[in-house]
């Protein structure tokens, strides 16, 4: 009986701790896969975080989806559940996800976007030559970092923000993600939440303090989880939420 209350005060403790951080871990493989398809759609569609936050959360379904016991898994519920997963991130879960752009910086794009030439549909007197597209205004030409021809374009390097960078470098995306999630072993998952708060928290001071807010929005003990991807762009970066301008941008910083 003494060996056994010895061994049951570690022991036990010990299988819980193995179990919880078995599990982050697995949360973290998904989290770099969740990443690049993140960065993969960022490329897809301008940069914009807005998308790529939206394909980090569906890339997190395989570790955040359940179903009752004794119900079988079925696509449709599957498919149901992401999109409830991607609004609610997009509302009340907000602070639980977040994309950055790391690369290119606002400081690059202000220096390396151009106005881009768009036609747009017209009819009538009004199109040129009798076609039925015309170029439009300047004032509405989206600015962009050009994303064509890259290898005839030059390859001479600015400086913006302390980084030398090209055309052709900028149009290397570089995306960090965080995740906060949630520790569900008990008494391990309240232990080391506490310990790693009296120290100041786990990863950026940031991570830390949006993954304890959202705790104590929406209960439980959640820890910050990052992941960084490269991925070159398949379509020109332009200014999230200011396109037609090269400041304010919601998807650099």
């Amino acid at each position: 009986m003494t060996e056994f209350l010895i061994t049951f005060a570690w022991g036990v403790p010990l299988i819980f701790a193995i179990l919880q951080f078995g599990m982050l871990y697995r949360t973290k493989a998904t989290l770099n896969d969740a990443t690049f398809r993140a960065a993969r759609a960022g490329s897809l569609n301008h940069a914009y975080t807005a998308d790529m936050k939206s394909a980090l959360v569906r890339g997190m379904m395989p570790d955040n989806y359940r179903v009752a016991p004794g119900e079988t898994p079925g696509l449709v519920d599957y498919e149901a559940e992401m999109l409830k997963h991607v609004l609610a991130y997009q509302t009340t879960h907000a602070l639980g996800a977040k994309v950055e752009v790391t690369s290119p910086t606002q400081a690059v794009f202000s220096q390396l976007a151009k106005p881009a030439w768009v036609l747009e549909p017209c009819t009538g007197s009004a199109c040129p030559h009798g076609g039925k597209f015309r170029e439009v205004s300047g004032n509405r030409r989206p600015y962009q970092i050009p994303n064509d021809n890259l290898k005839q374009r030059p390859t001479t390097a600015i400086s913006a923000g302390g980084t030398a960078m090209n055309v052709q470098d900028a149009n290397l995306l570089s995306v960090r993600t965080m995740w906060c999630q949630e520790m569900t072993v008990p008494v391990i998952n309240a232990l080391v939440w506490e310990s790693l708060d009296l120290f100041g928290g786990f990863g950026g001071p940031g991570d830390w303090l949006r993954c304890k807010t959202y705790g104590a929005l929406h209960g439980g003990y959640h820890l910050p989880l990052s992941a960084h991807s490269v991925i070159r762009m398949q379509t020109p970066i332009r200014c999230e939420g200011n396109v037609t301008a090269n400041r304010n941008c919601k998807n650099l910083k």
